[in-house]
This record gives C-alpha cells, sequence and structure tokens, in this order.
C-alpha cells in the first residue's frame, strides 16, 4: 500500500541523528532520560524554545506535550465549559474537528478566500455569536496550503483585541515548509495566542515531543490533563529536541525537506498539467478538486494507493477534493506511476 494520506515529511537521515545524539549521552543519563519530565523546562530552555519560535517565555507558560495532536486535545479539554463555539475556516485539519465536536463545541465557519480567515467575515461572526476560540493554521495550511499573509494577520490580530476574552489557537504543523513565513499570532498577538508547536512534522514521526505555549494563567490544569490523556511527554524526546535546536541540525533537516519538496513538485506538475490544484512550493500536501471523492478514494485503494477524502476536511457542502500527500512516500520508486493513476482518475 503505498500510504499518501499520512503527511509526516521524513528524510534518511534523521535516524542517523538521533542514534548519534543518543550515543554521546554518558551512561548515567541515558537511564535517567526514561521517564516523562515532571519539570517544567529550565530557564536555559525555555530561552532556545523563545528563541526559535520568536516569543517570550516571561509573558507564558510552556506546557510540555507529546505532540500537537495531544496538546490541541488537552487544551480543548481544559476550555470545555469556559468556551462554546469556536470559530474556523471552511476547511481545517480533521484531527481538531473530531476533537471539537467531542468535546460539545459548535463550530462557527469563517468565510475565507486563498489566504484564509477573512478579517470582517470574523468580526462579524464575534458580534453575533459567542466564539471565543479561534482556530487557524495560518502558515501552509491543511489541507488546501494557504498562507496568510501579515498584512491579513494584523487586521485579525485589531479585530481580536477588540474583543474581551478571545483567542486564536495557532496550530503551526507545517510552518517548517515556508522558507520565509510571516510573523505567527504569537509572535504578533502573545496576550491572545494559544499556540501549538511539535517536532513530529518538522523531525520525524517518532520525535514525540510538543510544546503548548500559553498566556500565564489561562491553562493552569493543563499539564494535569496532559499528564491524564497521554502520561505527558518524553524527558529523551524533549532533551533531543532541543539538541536539534541548539546544534542547527533542525534548521539543516528543515531546509533538506523543503529542497525534497520542491523537487517533487516538478514531478507533480508535469503528471498533473491537466489537472487543477493547490499546494505552496515546500509544502508535501496537494489539494485537487474531485466530482466524488469517496469513489474516488475506494477506487484507489483497491490498487493500494491510499488517498484522503476531502470531506473529511470540510465544514460545508463544498468537499467535492481530495489530498494527495508525499511526505512518507517521496523516495518510493512506485510513486509517479501512483501518481500518473490518480491524474487519470480525476
Amino acid at each position: 500500500m503505498l500510504n499518501l494520506n499520512m503527511n509526516y515529511p521524513s528524510v534518511p537521515r534523521e535516524m542517523k541523528v538521533f542514534l548519534d545524539f543518543c550515543r554521546q549521552l554518558p551512561a548515567g543519563q541515558q537511564y535517567d532520560l526514561l521517564h516523562p519530565p515532571y519539570q517544567p523546562l529550565s530557564r536555559p530552555d525555555q530561552e532556545t524554545l523563545g528563541q526559535w519560535l520568536h516569543f517570550s517565555p516571561e509573558d507564558h507558560h510552556i506546557t510540555l506535550t507529546p505532540s500537537a495532536n495531544g496538546g490541541l486535545s488537552a487544551v480543548l479539554t481544559a476550555l470545555r465549559g469556559k468556551m462554546e463555539e469556536i470559530a474556523v475556516e471552511p476547511f481545517t485539519f480533521p484531527g481538531f474537528r473530531q476533537n471539537a465536536l467531542y468535546e460539545g463545541y459548535r463550530l462557527r465557519v469563517i468565510r475565507s478566500d486563498e489566504e484564509g480567515m477573512l478579517p470582517e467575515a470574523l468580526e462579524d461572526t464575534l458580534k453575533k455569536y459567542p466564539a471565543k476560540l479561534i482556530y487557524m493554521q495560518p502558515t501552509v495550511h491543511n489541507p488546501t496550503c494557504a498562507v496568510m499573509s501579515e498584512e491579513r494577520r494584523k487586521k485579525i490580530v485589531d479585530i481580536v483585541r477588540s474583543f474581551e476574552d478571545v483567542y486564536i489557537l495557532e496550530d503551526d504543523a507545517y510552518r517548517f515548509l515556508h522558507p520565509s513565513p510571516p510573523p505567527s499570532f504569537l509572535a504578533l498577538m502573545p496576550e491572545r495566542t494559544i499556540h501549538l508547536y511539535s517536532l513530529s512534522k518538522v523531525h520525524n514521526p517518532m520525535l514525540k515531543s510538543g510544546y503548548a505555549i500559553h498566556p500565564r494563567n489561562l491553562l493552569p490544569d493543563l499539564i494535569n490533563i496532559v499528564r491524564m490523556q497521554s502520561s505527558g511527554a518524553s524527558l529523551l524526546f524533549v532533551r533531543f529536541g532541543l539538541h536539534l535546536i541548539n546544534s542547527g541540525l533542525l534548521t539543516q533537516i528543515m531546509e533538506e525537506k523543503r529542497a525534497v519538496a520542491i523537487r517533487c513538485a516538478e514531478t507533480f506538475k508535469e503528471i498533473f498539467k491537466d489537472v487543477p490544484y493547490r499546494t505552496f512550493p515546500g509544502s508535501f500536501h496537494y489539494w485537487l478538486p474531485c466530482k466524488n471523492p469517496g469513489a474516488t478514494v475506494q477506487k484507489l485503494l483497491q490498487g493500494n494507493i491510499d488517498i484522503s477524502n476531502g470531506e473529511l476536511f470540510s465544514l460545508t457542502e463544498d468537499n467535492h477534493y481530495v489530498r494527495v500527500a508525499l511526505g512518507t512516500c517521496w523516495d518510493k520508486k512506485e510513486l509517479p506511476g501512483a501518481l500518473r493513476r490518480i491524474a487519470a482518475e480525476l
């Protein structure tokens, strides 16, 4: 089965980097790291993360999570009962949708364009409905690959600040695929942003190390919820993640992944020259119109090709799409033939 459904961009050197890190650990530390991190990050580690993500640790609390998905689930659980509705774009990450509906939130769909959420539509919704949380993936959106401009972000910041107790939940999963991304909402509006960051996509899905960065006093019980839901993060992976950042290795791996994605895009462009689609240079996923996504996905599955049904991402009746993700299969020899088969079906 060629998995074009999961999208964890990966390159071969990731395992070598991890093994090199483990080998250089002193014998005592090797055992000590096989425990959950029951203490928060040290001040130097907070500063490392602050410099990497462009925020001031003094203004925020950093909750260690096993992944961005784990952080997302914990945040939605923590805010349950305090907020009733969440503003969201017409297409969104299925994991967020499932979590939010399970926790009992109502989702208010905000009109969007090729950049993402429209500021005037968001303002109108915040005036009419009790939406106190706004979920966004502003940089290389999943699934549309939209990138919100800095100008658009600043307009949204002004709107959010004009309302009391409204917060942005910023999911930053694919920001690393942009060579020069606009400032995050965490950087632009730290006092109203809950920011989710993970190394599972930046490095490798085995690296279960993530962070929920949030204003102090907003989510006082978040760490207890994380521990209840997942037993917490792995200290080994937390230390390895900080090593990647401090050593410059993470920057090198990010650049390598973007280069791989750009090469893949040339192949994709040639094969899908007669099929419209959306992507972003450096992204591993593609968003394609499809008349009958359910039937198309099932037909391709019979040929051992697994792609995503766009209905999973849609919150409206505009759901005739499929998503093709190359992150785990970009180097497979079967990929060109599979892409030609998908293009023929579309």
